[in-house]
């Protein structure tokens, strides 16, 4: 940060700059994602932010659904039957009961995830997410 009228994060109590981009640009994002200006005051010599009471944003729409912004992008490069088999499994449907739901094996979720044998890159090739899953749970399934 340079040095003016900016504080380093030792000088405004952060820890080990966790909050510099608070106070370098006075502005912070709610849960909703929305850019607020945030209004600073002195707590014992020390520059902290001062929060309104609304800071949070409306919580209430963030845990009845997730935005589809979000859905869009874990979902992204997938197809529809990929996207369904995905998102069940985020849901922590274990592979057996959604292979069941969707009247398929075992063998075809597992497929339909890593890929075939054919050459075709399955899930974990398409998306980083499903690749990021895939793999802590095979190390999970190792320890």
């Amino acid at each position: 940060m340079s040095q003016g009228r900016f504080l380093s994060a030792r000088q405004h109590g952060g820890v080990d700059g966790l909050n510099d981009d608070l106070f370098e640009f006075h502005a912070y994002r709610t849960l909703t994602g929305g850019v607020r200006h945030a209004d600073f005051c002195r707590r014992n010599g020390v520059l902290v932010p001062n929060f309104s009471r609304s800071w949070e944003g409306d919580a209430t729409d963030l845990e009845s659904e997730p935005s589809t912004w979000f859905v869009s992008a874990l979902t992204a490069n997938l197809t529809a039957t990929e996207r369904r088999t995905w998102l069940r499994l985020l849901d922590r449907s274990s592979i057996t009961a959604t292979a069941a739901d969707e009247g398929v094996s075992r063998t075809a979720i597992y497929e339909r995830i890593r890929g075939s044998s054919r050459g075709h890159g399955g899930m974990v090739a398409k998306n980083p997410f499903v690749a990021l899953w895939w793999l802590r749970r095979r190390l999970n399934d190792s320890l």
